[in-house]
């Protein structure tokens, strides 16, 4: 067998840690930091060994970090970054006798491990002593691409911008390009911002804590929320051309329009169900157009279906998206509860603001909303009502004030 392992001098016994000073605290907890980092480099240094040997095909696996995954209980992707890390430890000889040391983090180490070549590895090792881990991810970046930062590769790269899209069969918008370094930069800050406040987490966190709640959507969808919430909210107001027959704005069907035997479609782009273009529909410019029998149609003028003061007037009277337990304050849609095209009203009483999410799950998702004893009521497609506070225990079927319970 090989050589065991070094024993940890520190003898943990549970403690009543409510007893300790604030300074002790902090002590124990930057000390115990920097035995952590030691016993990191030695760990790495096992890791960066067993590699070298490829002992893992033993066991039965195709690679070290995926034994590790295994033999260790570490997610996929931190196993593979932890082997990343030890086999670059091998031929950074400074860098791992300050991580041994304990001067280092493994946060630093991991950032320093990304340089591909290092003409000086002593003046690295100081800068990060002397940096956050956050500021040295971002001096390492500029070093890898510090040979193309001169105003010839930066023109270059001005001149390869492009953005294409093209739409898949299910009606999907796909898309891809190329922007400049500080307008990619700009564009990354904007989408993680506006994710974080979205969804309480930035778009780039990792996989393992992004998917620690199941209910999260995914890294990719975070990020198209937030790019529609910044196009939304964070620029003027959109125009999208939606052409619509009568017929099949009014169709009553969830299926694709063109069983209702009438157009409705996006300029340019393909067809959309019929409860999509309500949607659309709700708040929205209208040009109305006749047909003058053999000839042109006849465009009326646009006219907005809810007015700014209308809309001033909601913002005062809801304040936030209407749907329960929804606290969305920006880019909310005038949402009407009997579609106009149906005979709804375009009035404060036929209306609620929706959040962008929630006013899709009340048309596409099936969810279905309307007044019930003087207060709105949200039925799941199901046909229970989503309450707007959970029942507590011992409390079923007592329906909380102003809502509305499922019969």
């Amino acid at each position: 067998m090989g050589a065991r392992l070094p024993t940890c001098e520190h003898v943990f016994v549970h403690r009543d840690l409510t007893t300790l000073p604030s300074d002790r605290l902090e002590r124990e907890i930057a000390g115990l930091a920097g035995d952590i980092n030691v016993r990191m480099e030695h760990w790495l240094a096992l890791i960066a060994e067993f590699d070298r040997r490829q002992a893992a095909p033993d066991w039965g696996f195709r690679g070290t970090a995926e034994w590790l995954s295994w033999r260790c209980a570490i997610g996929p992707r931190a196993a593979r970054d932890h082997v990343r890390v030890a086999r670059r430890l091998a031929e950074l000889p400074l860098v791992r006798d300050a991580f041994a040391g304990g001067e280092l983090s493994y946060s630093k180490v991991r950032a320093l491990a990304r340089t591909s070549e290092i003409e000086d590895e002593a003046g690295l090792v100081e800068l990060a002593r002397a940096s956050t881990a956050c500021e040295l991810e971002r001096a390492v970046r500029q070093l890898r691409t510090a040979e193309s930062a001169d105003v010839n590769a930066a023109n270059r790269s001005h001149e390869r911008r492009f953005l294409g899209w093209w739409w898949d069969p299910d009606g999907s918008l796909r898309f891809h390009g190329r922007l400049a370094p500080d307008e990619g930069a700009a564009l990354i800050e904007a989408i993680d911002t506006a994710a974080e406040a979205l969804h309480g987490l930035p778009s780039r966190a990792r996989s393992d804590v992004a998917d620690a709640d199941a209910r999260r959507p995914a890294r990719g969808a975070r990020r198209v929320d937030a790019l529609t919430e910044i196009l939304i909210s964070g620029a003027p107001r959109a125009q999208v051309v939606l052409h619509v027959d009568a017929e099949a704005l009014a169709c009553e069907s969830p299926g694709p329009v063109e069983r209702a035997g009438a157009l409705c479609a996006l300029e340019d782009a393909p067809a959309v169900p019929s409860e999509t273009a309500r949607r659309l529909a709700c708040d929205a410019d209208l040009v109305v157009a006749r047909a003058r029998g053999d000839g042109p149609a006849d465009f009326g003028r646009s006219r907005r279906v809810v007015s700014p003061a209308m809309r001033a007037s909601l913002e005062r009277r809801d304040g936030h998206c209407r749907f329960p337990g929804c606290v969305r304050r920006h880019g909310l849609h005038a949402h009407h509860v009997r579609h106009w095209v149906h005979g709804g009203r375009t009035d404060h009483d036929n209306l609620v603001l929706l959040c962008r999410f929630h006013h899709r799950l009340v048309h596409e998702g099936g969810f279905s909303l309307r007044h019930e004893r003087g207060a709105l009521s949200f039925r799941r497609p199901d046909g229970r009502t989503v309450q707007r506070l959970p029942e507590p225990p011992g409390t079923a079927g007592r329906a909380p004030p102003g809502l509305a319970v499922a019969a």
